[in-house]
């Protein structure tokens, strides 16, 4: 292997050299002014601008934007696609936020990618740190090269955090692009109302490009529209151009999905075709895709998989390609994305979703609600210290028997006696701290009874610890 580094594991401690936001437990006072894209710009110059020779499909939102881009990437590989798929946060690896065709990018493409990039990291640490590229940063430019090394048709990229500052928003040309649901997060960066964050999300969008976009509070969808006028892009609405129907059943959280159930299928649809249930229908102004269903639980990954279907289409009409109704419905029932309310153990049953917001958190009760039968409803749980914490736990402790509250290794995890101590003063539920995730969840399993139901929620890194802790056992 030529290069500095001839282990895997040497390469990732130099990478770790690099600043992470994700792991930092309170950014410096100039991180607003250290995101932006001239770093990233730099390095794909040094790598020779490859995201400039990718047909991009660019996702963006607060939720269900991960769950999107993994079921459009599926749609497209069934399609007959290459398809590269860029997401973050991991939950098990980190090589899992590259993928090819749902393949982890291996070891030995990772070495590769980053001695080639060694010259410019290097001389990089020896210069002004507002030069130096962010850890975010350089796996991102790492995914752009690996994708068109790989010579892939797709590349579904999802946004890390906002959108116009974000390090994958260097696609200046993309074949579509996708906002997801927009709620409240990372109000510190992004702004604290759904105007400001939805304006920092509906950055990438592009001239002309077509945008497909979730059902939205009225206040985020007028900064979308407003964002996409100054641009010319073209909007795809889910519950206006894009019909979805048998897919809502149940309190979301998301707007009323006017124009779908009430004003029937749409034409050649037969009414038998959207009823409520697991099996659903999108109709979009080229084709009607019926009898669609995705193995993620809850009626909102159904809203996501409308979106994911809309994209698909755009993305390979783009490339002049077909979309079949079969190729759609074979894409979406091949899709696997863990954490993602995902059972791994029965009687009790644990559940594991990387819920961290409230909006995330109220979907997840209500499809707990919706979806499983069970008498009590226990809660491993762990979350970082700068999120909306009492928010959070206003949803689900009305409803939660016990809490054990744990921390990841992420030096942003709020304390787990801070946790108690804010749980204690919101309501009355029985709750202990744990320092490690793996004895949280073996002390909410001691608690509950065979038709209770344990919950591991509230980062993406508490459910990997506890993924992690279980790996090689079985959990009776």
């Amino acid at each position: 292997m030529s290069g500095p580094f001839q282990t895997y594991d040497e390469a990732m401690q130099f990478l770790f050299r690099f600043t992470d936001y994700e792991r930092m437990a309170k950014p410096r006072d100039a991180a607003t002014s250290a995101f932006g894209l001239a770093r990233m710009n730099q390095l794909l110059a040094f790598l020779g601008d490859p995201q400039k020779q990718l047909r991009v499909v660019h996702i963006a939102g607060t939720k269900g934007k991960g769950s999107t881009a993994v079921m459009t990437a599926c749609i497209l590989g069934r399609a007959g696609g290459r398809v590269g798929l860029y997401t973050s946060p991991h939950v098990e690896c980190i090589r899992e936020r590259i993928a090819l065709n749902g393949e982890w990018i291996p070891q030995e493409r990772v070495l590769a990618h980053l001695n080639r990039m060694h010259p410019y990291l290097q001389e990089s640490l020896k210069t002004s740190g507002k030069y130096t590229p962010t850890f975010f940063e350089i796996f991102t430019a790492m995914a752009f090269a690996d994708f068109l090394e790989q010579g892939t048709d797709f590349a579904v990229l999802e946004v890390g955090l906002g959108g116009r500052l974000d390090a994958t928003n260097v696609v200046a040309a993309p074949a579509v692009c996708a906002i997801t649901r927009i709620g409240f997060d990372h109000t510190d960066k992004l702004g604290d109302t759904l105007t400001l964050i939805a304006s920092e999300k509906a950055g990438i969008l592009k001239p002309g490009v077509p945008a497909v976009v979730a059902p939205q509070e009225a206040e985020a969808l007028a900064a979308i529209r407003q964002r996409a006028r100054s641009l010319s892009s073209p909007l795809r609405l889910v519950g206006q151009e894009i019909a979805l129907a048998g897919a809502v059943s149940g309190p979301l959280g998301l707007p009323p999905l006017d124009g779908l159930d009430r004003k029937g299928p749409p034409e050649g649809g037969t009414p038998s075709e959207f009823t409520a249930g697991s099996r659903f229908v999108v109709a979009t102004p080229r084709r009607r895709y019926p009898d669609l269903a995705v193995p993620l639980v809850g009626a909102h990954q159904r809203v996501n998989a409308a979106v994911a279907v809309a994209l698909a289409e755009e993305a390979v009409e783009a490339a002049g390609w077909p979309l079949s109704p079969a190729l759609a419905r074979e894409g979406l029932a091949a899709v696997r994305w863990r954490a993602r309310i995902e059972s791994i153990a029965e009687r009790p049953r644990v559940i594991v979703d990387g819920a961290h917001n409230v909006d995330s958190a109220r979907t997840l009760m209500a499809t707990l609600a919706s979806e499983f039968a069970f008498r009590r409803l226990l809660f491993v749980m762990g979350m970082a210290m700068d999120k909306d914490v009492d928010a959070f736990l206003r949803e689900v402790l009305p409803k939660a028997s016990f809490v054990a509250f744990t921390r990841s290794q992420n030096p942003r995890a709020a304390p787990p006696d801070e946790l108690v101590r804010r749980a204690r003063a919101l309501s009355s539920v029985e709750a202990a701290a744990c320092d490690k995730p793996g004895d949280a969840l073996a002390l909410a399993r001691s608690r509950a009874e065979a038709d209770d139901l344990v919950c591991v929620t509230g980062s993406f890194y508490i459910v990997g610890e506890v993924l992690d802790a279980l790996r090689g056992h079985t959990l009776a």
